[in-house]
């Protein structure tokens, strides 16, 4: 019965006309929410909903490094927004994603000591988790300027989830362990005369591939942007104290990083962003480094570019991994758009250098 209702109230949600729901949200230059659900996006003055399906035809397996042809839906946001007056708000976005995969069927050791497996495609079919879900006070507290959140919402930190290359590809570049959405509560002071923000927060960092952990991270994170107006200049900074609650509490990582970026009205958006980890400046343990142009001729096309290569261990010689990416981005048809990517890795394995080249297709639809 519960399992009906659910179906029923998701088919119901994905038929309501909406419009865009970018994932993250768009923000002005003063970090105030720009809201984009017009009109067909309202079902009241208070309250709207909207969708984001991404679907990929996706050429050359990554695991078997053979070459499959295939066309699937991979991931989508069912996104809530309800005002209650002119300073709070909530939101709840659902996320639900298909992925298909190569199982290991068999594995044997021959008579020469070669191990010998098998593998077969697998479909772990369409999964749904809470994305975000949370609620915004403005003038927390009856101070001006400072919002708060709490509940599960999008975290401080990375230039990975703030700029539009989100909305051009999947496959992005950044420092491994970074997640999108974290649960806890997250302060805001947003500078006089749109000089930026400032952002400090405490959470469970726990992503998907966490949550075995049983939320036993701990963390505090803040981060800070200076947007100096009329410059289209951006420079950042954040850092991430990453508790671990095992038997002794110590910090398990220390993670900062920062960077800069340049935008030119809507037809250019040029940056770099450094990170690295560990429990000291002088103990730097793994290292990212990331740059990336998207250039827009026409206001329905962007030309994208990134490069980033990561280094797990400082200690260790030739595990630096580098992936260059690049693609267009085209919007065909209202909030609706075409994406194709050519995504290269280049890593060593016992000193031999080996390359990964994939090539994926995208359609992004937003309604």
């Amino acid at each position: 019965m519960i399992k009906n209702f659910f179906l029923t109230l998701v088919a119901v949600m994905m038929l309501v006309p909406a419009t865009l729901a970018a994932d993250p949200e768009k923000y002005s230059d003063d970090n105030s929410y720009i809201p984009n659900t017009p009109f067909f996006g309202k079902i009241s003055d208070n309250f709207s909903l909207s969708s984001t399906l991404r679907y990929r035809y996706l050429v050359d397996d990554p695991y078997t490094k053979r070459t499959q042809n295939y066309f699937y839906f991979q991931r989508g946001y069912i996104t809530m927004k309800y005002k209650f007056n002119d300073k709070i708000r909530a939101r709840f976005t659902m996320d639900f994603d298909h992925t298909n995969r190569v199982a290991l069927r068999s594995a044997s050791i021959g008579t020469g000591g070669d191990l010998t497996t098998s593998t077969v495609n697998a479909n772990d079919g369409t999964r749904g988790r809470i994305k975000y879900a949370y609620l915004e006070m403005d003038d927390f507290l009856g101070l001006n300027g400072l919002t708060a959140t709490f509940g599960n919402y999008e975290q401080p930190g990375p230039q990975d989830y703030h700029n539009t290359i989100e909305n051009s590809w999947l496959d992005r570049y950044y420092t491994f362990g970074f997640s999108s959405a974290v649960t806890g509560a997250m302060l805001t002071y947003n500078f006089p005369e749109k000089w930026g923000y400032v952002r400090a927060a405490v959470a469970n960092y726990n992503g998907y591939g966490s949550a075995g952990d049983n939320n036993k991270a701990k963390n505090f994170i803040s981060d800070i942007w200076i947007k100096p107006p009329g410059t289209g200049i951006t420079v950042f900074g954040w850092t991430m104290i990453d508790y671990y609650a095992a038997n002794n509490n110590e910090a398990h990582n220390n993670v900062f990083g920062g960077g800069l970026e340049y935008k030119l009205a809507k037809m250019l958006d040029v940056g770099g962003e450094v990170d690295f980890a560990k429990n000291s400046v002088s103990e730097i343990k793994a290292a990212s480094y990331m740059g990336y142009v998207n250039y827009s001729p026409l206001p329905e096309l962007m030309f994208v570019g990134q490069v980033g290569m990561m280094d797990n261990d400082t200690d260790t010689s030739d595990d630096e991994m580098l992936m260059i990416i690049g693609g267009f981005n085209y919007e065909f048809v209202s909030d609706t758009y075409i994406m194709f990517n050519l995504i290269n890795e280049s890593f060593k394995v016992g000193g031999e250098s080996k390359s990964n080249m994939r090539y994926n297709f995208q359609l992004l639809v937003n309604f």
